[in-house]
C-alpha cells in the first residue's frame, strides 16, 4: 500500500476508534479504489473492505476475483464468497457477520443500496459520510494524478480544435479520444479498468443542449461550437471545454462570449479557501440575470473533480460546501440559446492557499479559438473517416 493510501486508511481507523463504531464497511467502487488501489468491475457481485479501529483491513470479494485481489497490498485476510447469490451461510453478508460479529455497530457509506443494508447481520448500521468528506480535499498523490489527467485532457482539446473544419461531422472529434488512450498506454502503467476517454464537439445550435446526443452526421458550421475533453487517467479525472468558431463570430456571438468570460472572471475572483461554494454560483447567476439572461442558465457554476468527473463539492446555490486548500473543482458558468447555440468553457481548477491554479491550461481567449484557415487536409481525412464507417446511413 503506497504512503498516501496508508495514511487515508489510518485516518479512517482513527475516526472509527473515536466514533464508537466497531467497524466501517466500505462498499462503493470509488471508495475502495481510494483506500486500496483495487480496480475491478463489480457487476452484480459486491466487493467490501472491513475496517476496524486497529489491525489490518480485510477484503471480502467474489471467488472469481480472489487471485486478482491478492496483489492488493496492506490488507490482512482476503475473504471470498463463491457467488451471488450463494447458499445459506456462504453469502457475502455471512462472511461480514463472521468477521465483525452480529452484536456490533457498523458504519456504512450513504451509497450502499438499502437491499444490501438489510442483509447485513449486525446490531446496528449507521450511515457515515466520513470517506466522502475525506475525498473532498486531495492529498499530494491525488494532485499528481489529477495533473497528469489534466495534461492529457489539454491534449484532447488540442486535437479536437486542431482537427476542426467547416463541414466536419460530429463523429470525427470523437475519434481523437483514441489518440489520448494510446498516449496514456505508451507513457504510464495503464489501468484499463480506471481509465476513460471522451472528446467531442457539438455544432451550433445543438451546442445549446450540452447533454444532448447529436446525430453523428451533423456538421460543424457557423455559430458557437462547444468542444469537450473529459478523461479519467488511471483513476483520476480532469475536464476542459471551449467555445470555438469557424470564421469570424457575429457581433452577437462576440457579446455573449465576452459575457460568459466575465462570469468566469467573477467566479475565479472568489476561488480561495473559506469561500462558500454556493456564493460563487449565486454571483455568476446574479451577473447573468442582471443582463437579462436568467432564462439562458441551465446549470450550476461548477463541481468537484477527483476520482470522478462529477463529485463534491458542488458549486451550486443551495449547497453547503466551503472551499478548502487542495480541493479540485470545475469553473463553468454558461449561457445557452436555442436559436444560436451555447457559450461554455470549463477548466479543472485547484484551490490553493491564497487562490487557485488552473490545471487545464488550453487557451480560452477568443482570438486563439477562432479557426480562420480552410484546413483542406482535415477535410480529406474527414471524408475518409466518414466513408470507412458509412456515416451517410445516419
Amino acid at each position: 500500500m503506497d504512503q498516501y493510501r496508508k495514511a487515508r486508511m489510518q485516518k479512517l481507523q482513527d475516526f472509527i476508534g473515536k466514533s464508537g463504531l466497531d467497524a466501517m464497511l466500505v462498499t462503493s467502487q470509488d471508495a475502495i479504489f481510494y483506500l486500496s488501489g483495487a480496480s475491478y468491475t463489480p457487476v452484480e457481485r459486491p466487493f467490501f473492505i472491513i475496517v476496524k479501529p486497529e489491525g489490518s483491513p480485510e477484503l471480502v470479494v467474489p471467488r472469481l476475483e480472489y487471485e486478482h485481489m491478492l496483489k492488493v497490498e496492506g490488507f490482512g485476510n482476503i475473504q471470498h464468497y463463491f457467488e451471488y447469490p450463494s447458499i445459506p451461510g456462504q453469502n457475502w453478508y455471512d462472511y461480514i457477520a463472521k468477521s465483525v460479529g452480529e452484536d456490533k455497530v457498523i458504519g456504512i457509506e450513504p451509497s450502499l443500496p438499502s437491499a444490501y443494508r438489510e442483509l447485513i447481520k449486525t446490531k446496528e448500521t449507521r450511515i457515515i459520510d466520513f470517506i466522502d468528506n475525506m475525498r473532498l480535499v486531495k492529498d499530494a498523490g491525488e494532485l499528481e494524478a489529477i495533473r497528469l489527467a489534466a495534461k492529457w485532457t489539454d491534449e484532447g482539446m488540442r486535437l479536437v480544435h486542431k482537427g476542426l473544419y467547416r463541414g466536419e461531422s460530429v463523429l470525427e472529434p470523437i475519434t481523437s479520444a483514441r489518440s489520448i488512450q494510446t498516449g496514456v498506454i505508451k507513457t504510464t502503467d495503464y489501468n484499463y479498468m480506471t481509465c476513460s476517454f471522451l472528446t467531442a464537439g457539438w455544432p451550433a445550435p445543438k451546442s445549446s443542449q450540452p447533454h444532448s446526443l447529436p446525430n453523428l452526421n451533423l456538421r460543424m458550421g457557423d455559430g458557437p461550437i462547444v468542444l469537450m475533453s473529459y478523461n479519467r487517467v488511471n483513476g483520476y479525472a480532469a475536464e476542459c471545454e471551449r467555445t470555438v468558431f469557424l470564421g469570424e463570430p457575429s457581433e452577437r456571438d462576440r457579446k455573449l462570449y465576452d459575457i460568459v468570460m466575465k462570469a468566469r472572471d467573477i467566479a475565479y475572483s472568489m476561488v480561495k479557501p473559506g469561500t462558500r461554494c454556493e456564493d460563487i454560483d449565486l454571483a455568476t447567476q446574479d451577473y447573468f440575470k442582471s443582463l437579462g439572461y436568467g432564462d439562458a442558465i441551465l446549470h450550476r457554476t461548477g463541481h468537484g473533480i477527483g476520482l470522478g468527473n462529477h463529485e463534491a463539492p458542488w458549486l451550486s446555490a443551495g449547497g453547503n460546501h466551503v472551499l478548502e486548500e487542495n480541493m479540485v473543482i470545475s469553473i463553468e458558468p454558461a449561457l445557452y440559446f436555442d436559436d444560436i447555440g451555447g457559450f461554455r468553457h470549463s477548466d479543472t481548477v485547484l484551490v490553493t492557499k491564497n487562490g487557485f491554479e488552473r490545471l487545464t491550461k488550453y487557451p480560452d481567449d477568443l482570438d486563439s479559438l477562432i479557426v480562420r484557415d480552410k484546413r483542406t487536409i482535415n477535410k480529406i481525412k474527414g471524408f475518409a473517416v466518414r466513408k470507412a464507417v458509412n456515416l451517410d446511413r445516419f
